[in-house]
């Protein structure tokens, strides 16, 4: 188990670091790709050589980030950015074994980075913020578009329960600096192609109810996914769609992977823990929202989940 550090120390391991490696976490959102970003332009402007790594593609909703062709080097420094364990890295886990660094705001991180910035905010990208702060940066606009995008996407538009004074706060601060807050909202809220809103129609219709109706889940079988045209990176804002069904506490999308494996989300209302229900499966997150994987068919994770979810309600 690593060290837990704040912002000031953070800023100090920047200063003196070069070869510097950003890893987000596979399946990417808004909040670690967001944090990367961020920190890519903070780095680069200071210098430094630094690079972005994930296992998976970059949405397409994110497409208005700015990016530069990565640089080749041999690392010196690794950070983990939003990443609440190892095995979130994926094959990246097996490629840096070791973690300098881990900037996150997942309660269930174990402390595997060596040392971690570990807050308790809405979105890792107010933690990111703060270091920039404490590292006396200037924030351009593409660091601000990047870090207002963190969070916005980990609040769902500010609108959970989990946006704080702060997130607003840092928000507006962003915006002054010249986040293209209506970049976020026009790609990543505001735009579904004809192919989404045709899964969410079909998927809405086979929905299983579970615990007198307080557990839903929704299955998004990878034939849909492919009849419909969709790419996986769009499939983000599926979940919350399971939780807005009236009397509903507890919200699950099982979405089936190319390689057959099951992507689950959950999402919750008081006082259900989502991320408790995820961490029997080995996976984790916030008490609202958490997710896991499961190596097994759509009806035995159906099965699973549900069991583990209605479980939580008791």
């Amino acid at each position: 188990m690593g060290a837990r550090i704040d912002a000031a120390r953070c800023a100090e391991l920047f200063a003196g670091a070069d070869d510097i490696v950003l890893l987000s976490h596979r399946d990417p959102d808004g909040d670690t790709l967001g944090c990367a970003f961020g920190l890519y332009h903070a780095l680069a402007g200071l210098g430094k050589r630094v690079r972005i790594e994930c296992e998976s593609p970059f949405p397409r909703n994110l497409g208005y980030f700015v990016f530069e062709t990565p640089q080749e080097f041999e690392p010196r420094f690794v950070c983990a950015l939003d990443t609440a364990s190892a095995e979130l890295l994926g094959a990246l886990r097996e490629r840096y074994p070791a973690i300098d660094l881990c900037i996150d705001h997942h309660p269930t991180n174990p402390l595997y980075a060596r040392e971690t910035f570990l807050a308790p905010y809405a979105a890792a990208g107010e933690a990111v913020y703060e270091v920039l702060e404490q590292m006396k940066v200037p924030v351009t606009p593409e660091i601000a578009t990047a870090l207002y995008t963190a969070l916005a996407t980990d609040t769902g538009s500010f609108k959970h329960s989990n946006t704080s004074p702060q997130t607003h706060r840092y928000a507006a601060d962003l915006m002054e600096c010249g986040a293209d807050f209506n970049a976020t909202r026009e790609w990543v809220f505001e735009s579904k192609s004809r192919g989404l809103v045709q899964l969410e129609a079909e998927a809405m219709q086979n929905i299983g109810f579970y615990g007198g109706g307080r557990v839903s889940v929704v299955k998004i079988p990878r034939e849909l996914i492919e009849r419909t045209g969709v790419c996986d990176d769009e499939l983000d804002g599926v979940s919350a769609r399971a939780l807005q069904i009236e009397n509903v506490l507890c919200g699950v999308t099982l979405k089936e992977k190319a390689d057959g494996v099951i992507r689950v989300s959950v999402r919750s209302a008081s006082p259900v823990d989502a991320s408790r229900i995820c961490a029997r499966f080995g996976g984790g997150g916030h008490k609202r929202a958490a997710g896991c994987r499961l190596e097994v068919s759509m009806e035995e994770a159906e099965r699973l989940i549900a069991q583990a979810a209605v479980e939580e309600l008791l």
